[in-house]
């Protein structure tokens, strides 16, 4: 039998503590209640607290919203009715904020209309319970909304590996350090600048930060090779949006992004890869990326040349829109967002390498078939 051991619960607005029971060695999930009745708080905190929740009290919406900026809870019970500002504000504030929009909330309820209820499914509440409410109710749901959390939790930290892995792989080349950053920051600029909904905005920036993600595939000496690629090596190198596909496929939270990193190779004209899509059936959000991940690859140094001033990075992607190769439109939006980036600031991280000495530079053309030749 696993040993317990007693466990005061924390309060936020006062509050004598609370004993619990938690498993030795395991962190308690947090509950922050929100309700200006002191009765129904103390009443929550004695049901919850023996099941081994850590329980926090707030009165009112202010000190609530204070105490979950302080340490974000792992669930909200938040009361409809309260002074000044009431549940609706707590839930629209918490979805507003990156740390809590999954966070489960619990609007405790009275006498809820209709549309009361409608108002606040809207605002982004997960349940209700209403007053009366029985223990077994309330014990019930808090458990299977912690549930909930754990395994969102679980997924959002699988997601922060495969981000740190991202810029792992960068960093295996020193020419490439910072790039995946780089491009997720720039395509969320120009993503802002087309005027992308909320969500298609999160999406494209995380989708850029994991476009190369497939490449923890690709062996280092091909990777980090200076020279022209033979057949095979080309191969490896173009696998790796498939690849990448593959690592996101069983990551609910990141479904969104895998077209991103599948097709963030494909060309405007049908001639890139990996399937060869043409014009508006390439998503946007890939073609985005592609137009920045294009920008970001000619701005930076690489071993066999020096990094491109942006003039010359903006010719040669216009002779490829030319070509027929990238969205026109977005190189030009891309072209206005860069018009208030200024160029000292706009790669900071290709200042990491410089060009080694004695690197014969060739033409600019040259420069510009050896990068296609690399990156695509």
């Amino acid at each position: 039998m696993q040993q317990l051991e007693p466990e005061g619960a924390w309060q936020a607005g006062g509050g004598r503590p609370t004993l619990g029971l938690v498993p030795s060695g395991k962190t308690p999930r947090t509950i922050l209640v929100i309700d200006d009745d002191e009765g129904i708080r103390r009443l929550i905190e004695f049901l919850l607290a023996p099941e081994g929740y850590r329980i926090a009290t707030a009165g009112s919406a202010e000190d609530g919203l204070e105490a979950i900026a302080a340490a974000p809870p792992d669930l909200v019970l938040v009361d409809m009715h309260l002074p000044q500002r009431d549940g609706f504000d707590v839930i629209t504030e918490m979805r507003a904020r990156a740390q809590t929009r999954l966070t489960p909330i619990v609007m405790i309820t009275g006498d809820a209309t209709a549309g009361a209820k409608l108002r606040a499914i809207e605002s982004g509440v997960t349940d209700f319970i209403a007053k009366p409410f029985s223990p077994e109710e309330l014990t019930a749901r808090v458990r299977a909304l912690l549930d909930l959390k754990a395994a969102t939790d679980a997924l959002e930290s699988a997601e922060e590996v495969l981000i740190s892995l991202a810029r792992i792989i960068d960093a295996r080349d020193p020419y490439t350090y910072g790039h995946s950053s780089r491009v997720s920051y720039f395509a969320g600029l120009l993503g802002e600048r087309i005027q992308l909904d909320p969500e298609n905005l999160r999406t494209l920036k995380r989708g850029a930060l994991l476009h190369d993600i497939g490449k923890i595939a690709v062996r280092d000496n091909v990777l980090c090779k200076p020279g022209p690629l033979t057949p095979a090596e080309r191969a490896e190198i173009q696998s790796h949006p498939a690849r990448g596909r593959d690592v996101l496929a069983n990551m609910k939270t990141l479904a969104a992004a895998i077209p991103i990193v599948y097709h963030h190779h494909e060309r405007m004209d049908g001639s890139g890869y990996p399937d060869g899509l043409a014009g508006e059936s390439i998503p946007l959000l890939a073609r985005i990326t592609t137009v920045v991940d294009v920008f970001d690859a000619l701005s930076t140094p690489r071993v066999y040349r020096r990094a491109l001033r942006r003039s010359e990075v903006l010719e040669i992607m216009d002779q490829e829109v030319r070509k027929g190769w990238w969205d026109a439109r977005l190189v030009e939006e891309f072209r206005q967002v860069l018009n208030h980036v200024p160029e000292s600031e706009a790669t900071p991280d290709s200042a990491i390498v410089p060009a080694p000495l004695g690197v014969a530079m060739g033409t600019l053309a040259a420069a510009a078939r050896h990068e296609m030749d690399w990156i695509l």
